[in-house]
């Protein structure tokens, strides 16, 4: 199964003797449902150079596609051309100097329309379907059916976009998403490595791409969608970015009995519909749950902050070689009227806690794993 992991980056400060605590620094996988499939094949892409049309144009199924590029998605532009035997493979000897570096070429170079055709009908009743991108790099639009999802241009490779789609579907099922991908901007210029000229971290990238100590420049800067494009189907509304911290106090071992650790939830809840929706957020960690009433305005999104939870006898997550990486399923439910659940969002993660401190014996900050 693919998983999804959740990064948190810590971004550690030298020159301060404060301790800084993380506590969400799970591997937070979003498990697969029935209500969920992904856009993983049967993409095309084209360089903008060589398209004339619009994205309201592209985007309807009218137009051909006959003379378009078979693309990876989830993949960038280079895994794209590398896949079509358009570039030479980098990883053997001098290859990487054989391909073009955005820095001399252009961002048009590296600028693809990517095309997706899928089956889905406009759903009856209340039924919604949402599209999620978990990652593009660096900015797009999108288009489906001839309708532009996002009103403003979309900035960020590890930032997620969702889209209720289900007024744009066609009523016969027979879709097509159409995103234009734009590079990072500025490309930098990788000077050899070492960070090149260091402006490829004024956005929100990969700073490394651009040729980082001995690694070699990445040509197209990672561009292109880079992680799943998925679509979801919920009972009228959307439960969407859960977030599960896990407080675990004390210095704990590994093979001992553990004492009780607290968890502490939240989670949005979208109601896309035009009227007012009455019902139950539900939290559930193993026989434990909390819950919070709530009435949900038309057409708003609205953060639900639960209870903290005591759990009993935990098994504790540890790093590779200080003890075992144990993980719990658990879950988010929206149960509305009727006591019908409208949304469920089930999500796996490990029980732990990470904090740093400054440690003036080393004159550095370390970072501590459960008290250890």
């Amino acid at each position: 199964m693919n998983k999804f992991i959740l990064k948190v980056l810590l971004l550690l400060c030298f020159n301060s003797n404060l301790t800084y605590h993380y506590s969400l620094i799970h591997d937070i996988e979003f498990e697969k449902t029935n209500n969920h499939y992904e856009l993983n094949s049967g993409w095309v892409c084209k360089n903008i150079k060589n398209v004339n049309l619009t994205g309201f144009e592209l985007s309807k199924t009218s137009h051909s596609l006959v003379d378009w590029l078979p693309a990876t998605v989830p993949g960038t532009v280079l895994t794209t051309l590398l896949n079509n035997k358009l570039i030479p493979d980098p990883f053997y000897g001098m290859n990487n100097k054989r391909i073009p570096d955005i820095y001399e070429t252009g961002r048009d170079y590296y600028t693809f329309w990517f095309i997706k055709e899928f089956r889905e009908k406009s759903p009856i009743g209340m039924e919604q379907i949402w599209l999620h991108l978990r990652g593009v790099n660096y900015s797009c639009d999108i288009y489906l059916n001839g309708h532009k999802l996002n009103k403003l241009t979309h900035f960020g490779m590890f930032l997620r976009q969702t889209y209720n789609i289900t007024s744009f579907l066609s009523k016969e099922g027979n879709n097509r998403l159409a995103i234009i991908v734009f590079p990072p901007d500025p490309v930098g210029n990788p000077n050899g490595g070492q960070g090149g000229d260091g402006t490829i971290a004024r956005n929100i990238t990969n700073q490394y791409v651009a040729g980082w100590d001995w690694i070699q420049p990445i040509r197209d800067r990672n561009t292109g969608i880079w992680d799943k494009v998925t679509i979801e189907k919920t009972n009228t509304i959307l439960l969407k970015d859960p977030q599960v911290i896990t407080f675990v106090p004390g210095k704990r071992f590994p093979k001992e009995s553990q004492d009780p650790v607290k968890i502490k939830s939240s989670i949005y809840v979208e109601n896309p519909t035009k009227q007012s929706i009455k019902g139950i957020v539900k939290f559930i960690a193993g026989n434990i749950e909390v819950k919070k009433h709530i009435i949900l305005n038309p057409e708003s999104t609205e953060k639900i902050n639960l209870d903290e939870i005591v759990f009993e006898n935990p098994k504790i997550w540890w790093p590779n070689g200080y003890g075992k990486q144990p993980l719990y399923h658990v879950k988010f439910l929206f149960i509305g009227e009727g006591n019908n659940v409208l949304d469920e969002k089930p999500v796996t993660i490990g029980i732990r806690e990470i904090k740093t401190k400054w440690n003036n014996n080393t004159k550095s900050r370390e970072i501590l794993v459960n008290g250890q």
